[in-house]
């Protein structure tokens, strides 16, 4: 069995990697279809609606405390990466 994935393998599930790097791209494309740029003041509000959107999307197929439970999770993991007294 071939286990090596081609770049333009459709035929199979994105690897945890390729969705970050699917990801990554698609929040850049995003950003620059709103216009905004980091010292836009509605910059962060732009992120916070595709945060929003997916985890409506996560509660319509695994229920709404799933979704919940994995934007909390999420939020905790940035307060993890927090400089020691910079979690503000």
């Amino acid at each position: 069995m071939n286990t090596n994935k081609s770049p333009m393998d459709t035929t199979t599930p994105a690897t945890p990697q390729e969705a970050e790097q699917l990801a990554i791209k698609a929040v850049n494309e995003y950003l620059t279809a709103c216009r905004a740029t980091p010292s836009d003041p509605n910059y962060s509000n732009y992120l916070m609606k595709l945060c929003s959107v997916a985890g409506v999307t996560i509660a319509q197929k695994d229920g709404y405390v799933t979704a919940a439970q994995r934007l909390e999770g999420t939020a905790l993991f940035l307060l993890g990466q927090a400089p020691q007294g910079h979690a503000q």
